[in-house]
């Protein structure tokens, strides 16, 4: 398995197994947390890194990014703690000001991992909260897979007067969601003043245009210019994302590449071109088994 010393690696993982994943609940943008399952998924996953690092003579991740989202925040905390870096979380908005900041931390002998919305989960809409298997009754499966899977398949609009918590005399489950996204205002206040529209729903199309630009002017620019290697915790349907912008995967191909929780993913791409060169998982077959089962969710 060992590459090319000309490659540059990108560790690509999907958060570990948080309280609506294990419930097979649609989380999208709500702040769910790890289970200890997840967080066990997460040191494992560290181990794993660190062994490839070791055998491959190549430094621990320099810099590394989560979501806004708290479960790849704990899934990264849990991480660094495993690699015994002293790392500095810092949400970012502005892609030069989020260089200039990890170039700082490096300087300082520190890891950055800075968090971006970019790098949140698709939003799932209306669906968010609810069980798979009552949406997958509600749509049929024609359309449940669409949804989920097709390139531009878009699930309704959020309702967010009923689906966010509100910063004034929540209603709680009243409202008939039991499960809601954290109020946007307090949650999201850099991107607030940045007068950033956040989404209130998407396909995976809408995922890559928002995800982009961050990617190349951040994530692939800190890479190409500190080298070695960097690590993104982020989530199903954003390491999809990542992985059909860098391998240049087509739209009909992708629907077809389930990401698993917990098992990192490797890209590796040329040093000089920054060129798709390979990607693979550091645990192959616990991977395969895995994603077969986030395919089939609220299907069985």
């Amino acid at each position: 398995m060992a590459g090319s010393s000309k490659t540059l690696k990108l560790f690509l993982l999907r958060h570990g197994e948080s309280e609506l994943n294990h419930a097979k609940i649609f989380c999208g943008w709500i702040d769910a947390r790890l289970t200890v399952k997840g967080k066990d998924q997460a040191r494992s996953s560290a181990s794993l890194i660190a062994s490839f690092c070791k055998e491959h003579g190549i430094e621990l991740p320099l810099v590394g990014y989560t979501s806004r989202l708290l479960r790849t925040i704990e899934t990264m905390e849990v991480i660094m703690e495993e690699f015994r870096k002293n790392a500095l979380f810092q949400a970012v908005v502005d892609t030069k000001e989020a260089v200039a900041i990890a170039r700082k931390a490096i300087a300082a002998g520190k890891t950055p991992i800075l968090q971006s919305w970019t790098l949140n989960e698709r939003h799932y809409g209306s669906w968010q909260g609810q069980r798979k298997s009552s949406v997958l009754e509600q749509f049929g499966r024609d359309d449940y897979m669409f949804i989920r899977r097709d390139y531009n398949g878009r699930p309704p609009a959020v309702d967010l007067s009923r689906e966010m918590v509100q910063e004034d005399n929540d209603q709680g489950p009243l409202t008939g969601y039991e499960f809601k996204e954290p109020n946007r205002r307090l949650k999201y206040g850099p991107e607030f003043e940045k007068s950033i529209e956040l989404p209130r729903n998407e396909s995976l199309s809408d995922v890559i245009k928002r995800l982009t630009p961050f990617l190349n002017g951040v994530v692939l620019k800190l890479l190409h210019d500190l080298g070695e290697s960097a690590i993104i915790v982020a989530h199903g349907s954003t390491v999809r994302s990542i992985l059909k912008v860098l391998a240049n995967i087509s739209e009909a191909d992708i629907k077809n590449v389930d990401i698993p929780t917990g098992n990192p993913l490797v890209i590796e791409l040329d040093a000089s071109d920054m060129s798709f060169v390979r990607h693979f998982y550091l645990d192959p077959e616990s991977a395969k088994k895995e994603a077969e089962k986030v395919r089939n969710e609220g299907c069985n």
